[in-house]
């Protein structure tokens, strides 16, 4: 993934963003680029008007998250207008679930809804009901992370290209998201993870990468790495990154990892260490929101 190269246009092919999967590599770029256009836009105190009289509204099960603070900053940085709509057990699926409640919230004037919520199928399933954009915020399956991610990597890194990237992950969880990002960048790409979660031939072959293979040993599988991704999948004891086994990677590699950072796949020790970007990543993840909604938001 040459993103140095890639000349922007202003627009994706995409018109909801609920999976990674579903992007095309120049849409992922895309993304990218105009979220550093904006940090470098407001670092020089630059207004960015482009949801100006817009309305995007968040469905979310939480009050209050680090993902909802980047939401409502990301919208208010677009010149937009946030409304947070916070619905909690069976009133959440009883939404998600009714159209003409959610196509009522889309009549009253809203131009965008962010879906933060336990279940991924949530934002599909209100993506099938209405015309305007539907962005997954899920923590785990949403694309925004995932593009975190990349956008932390090629700030850290200069570039996106012939990385050697290891996950420490159940691999089918984040097949939409982070497996399919850091498959476009990845020149070997491994998964580290217990047998019997070991992905099958057609799930591997259908991997950009070119070189793609598992390990069931945390330090073989992070030798040599540029990238370690850490997940919070509880894959047991054996699947825990500790400073000696990162010692092996490559020098100047960058360990990566979705706050809040609980410490059971990952020794604590590591999370004040300089290569430790979970706070890049969550710091990126207004970027990526704000570059997103301005997308996918038309007119």
């Amino acid at each position: 993934m040459e993103i140095n190269k890639f000349a922007p246009t202003g627009k994706i092919s995409a018109n909801h963003l609920v999976s990674l999967a579903s992007l095309s590599e120049d849409d992922v770029s895309e993304i990218l680029s105009r979220a550093r256009e904006f940090s470098v836009s407001l670092s020089v105190g630059e207004k960015i008007n482009k949801l100006k009289d817009k309305y995007v509204c968040l469905i979310s099960k939480n009050g209050f998250t680090r993902s909802r603070v980047a939401f409502e900053t990301a919208v208010d940085k677009l010149s937009g207008k946030a409304i947070v709509c916070t619905v909690k057990g069976d009133e959440l699926e009883k939404l998600v679930n009714d159209n003409l409640s959610v196509a009522a919230m889309a009549n009253y004037g809203v131009n965008a809804f962010v879906v933060q919520t336990d279940e991924p199928a949530d934002a599909e399933l209100i993506e099938k009901k209405l015309d305007i954009p539907v962005v997954n915020a899920n923590g785990v399956t949403g694309p925004c992370e995932a593009l975190s991610a990349l956008y932390t990597i090629w700030n850290k890194k200069g570039s996106l290209d012939g990385l050697k990237i290891a996950m420490i992950c159940d691999p089918k969880k984040h097949a939409e998201n982070f497996v399919s990002a850091f498959s476009l960048c990845a020149s070997e790409l491994r998964f580290i993870c217990p047998a019997e979660m070991m992905p099958d031939k057609e799930f591997m072959s259908g991997l950009s990468a070119n070189d793609v293979s598992v390990y069931f040993d945390v330090t073989e599988g992070v030798k040599g790495a540029d990238v370690v991704f850490v997940s919070e999948d509880g894959l047991g004891e054996g699947f825990r990154l500790g400073e000696e086994e990162f010692s092996h990677a490559s020098q100047g590699a960058l360990l990566l990892h979705v706050l809040p950072a609980k410490g059971d796949m990952i020794d604590e020790a590591l999370l004040s260490d300089k290569a430790f970007c979970g706070l890049d990543q969550a710091v990126s993840l207004k970027f990526i929101e704000m570059s997103v909604l301005s997308l996918v938001v038309k007119g």
